[in-house]
């Protein structure tokens, strides 16, 4: 499947989409047949918010593909993790059906009636060296994008992605100036940290060592936003040095929202479970969605994407054989390279949720 709705009858509804390219000679042939896909099954839901290429070879295929993505009023993010299926591209999108679109130096706004939605992503040379500054600069100026908009990453911002080139030598220096630049904002483990996914990926500039995308909702009031845990299965965060919400639940008028993220085979002490065995860290990793979303009275059911990142792509049969009978594989997905922030965990899961459960004393995303 590579498209999922959400109807509501009170606000927007919701499209997901993933796909991957098919072989072509080139390219620029591989990119045109896979857009003219998307645009085909997009057709008449709604306007793309977010846009998300995983490329192959990103030095190379960055000049082909922004050109042939011009026309297109979304937040656009490329980045370097080659598709696990052998193609050049794959991609992930999301429609909003609703609101009105204004334009801005990083990209589109969505305003609706209640609230104002803000996607960024990363573009352009970095301006200093190394991961811990890097990392530093990416939240700095996603404040300052806030702040023109009377909004801040502390109060407004649900979800970041944050890619790593050399995860295994860089991903300490994010760590630390994540952790560093979030306790300079007022969020620590009895306030709240953001949903993410820390992940190897590279920018198109060599130089960049980290750049980070990101989801700000700016409207929600503190009651409409749940931090999910699932204490049972995996262990808060903060309790091995990091400084990120296992999930966050956004719950509108008309739904609930879902942001589950990057999640590995762990357990209730921060352990990876099952070293070496890909194939039951992809069933531990399973369970710990699941016991995310239980936990907020939701289920595997109400997802509605997913993006799974493997540390090595002859892996890839053997993960996909463990998602067959699970809802992960009844709904949009991509599968990529994309070595997680230990060596051990082979595998790591984000998704995106949706389910009926509104509250009517909150406004509808509408």
């Amino acid at each position: 499947m590579n498209h999922a709705t959400y109807h509501s009858s009170a606000g927007a509804d919701e499209h997901y989409f993933s796909l991957s390219s098919r072989p072509e000679k080139n390219i620029a042939a591989e990119a045109e047949n896979l857009l003219s896909r998307y645009e085909d099954i997009s057709r008449g839901c709604g306007r793309p918010l977010t846009l998300r290429l995983h490329l192959s070879d990103i030095a190379n295929q960055a000049a082909t593909l922004r050109p042939m993505l011009k026309h297109m009023d979304a937040c656009i993010s490329l980045v370097g993790q080659a598709p696990a299926d052998g193609s050049r591209i794959a991609l992930e999108a999301w429609h909003l059906a609703g609101g009105t679109h204004t334009s801005s130096a990083h990209g589109p706004i969505l305003n609706l009636e209640s609230y104002t939605i803000v996607p960024t992503a990363t573009t352009g040379q970095p301006n200093r060296q190394g991961s811990y500054d890097q990392t530093h600069d990416a939240f700095d100026n996603l404040q300052r994008i806030l702040e023109n908009l009377d909004g801040s990453v502390e109060r407004d911002t649900v979800r970041t992605w944050l890619y790593c080139r050399d995860i295994d030598n860089n991903y300490a220096g994010l760590v630390a100036a994540r952790n560093a630049w979030f306790a300079g904002h007022g969020m620590t483990p009895d306030t709240h940290f953001i949903a993410s996914t820390g992940i190897e990926g590279q920018m198109e500039e060599h130089a960049s060592l980290v750049g980070m995308d990101a989801l700000s909702i700016l409207g929600l009031p503190r009651e409409q936003i749940t931090y999910m845990q699932a204490p049972d299965n995996l262990s808060a965060t903060h309790h091995y040095g990091v400084a990120f919400e296992r999930g966050t639940r956004i719950t509108y008028g008309d739904r609930s929202a879902f942001y589950i993220s990057g999640t590995a085979s762990i357990d209730t002490d921060g352990n990876i479970v099952h070293p070496g065995n890909v194939a039951l860290q992809t069933i531990r990793t399973v369970a710990n969605i699941q016991a995310l979303m239980e936990r907020q009275g939701a289920s595997l059911g109400d997802l509605k994407q997913a993006v799974i990142y493997l540390r090595d792509t002859a892996d890839a049969p053997i993960v996909a054989a463990q998602l067959a009978d699970t809802p992960f594989a009844q709904i949009p997905h991509i599968m990529l390279k994309a070595p997680v922030c230990r060596p051990g965990w082979l595998v790591e899961i984000e998704a995106i949720g949706i389910s009926a459960q509104g509250n009517p004393r909150f406004a509808p995303l509408a």
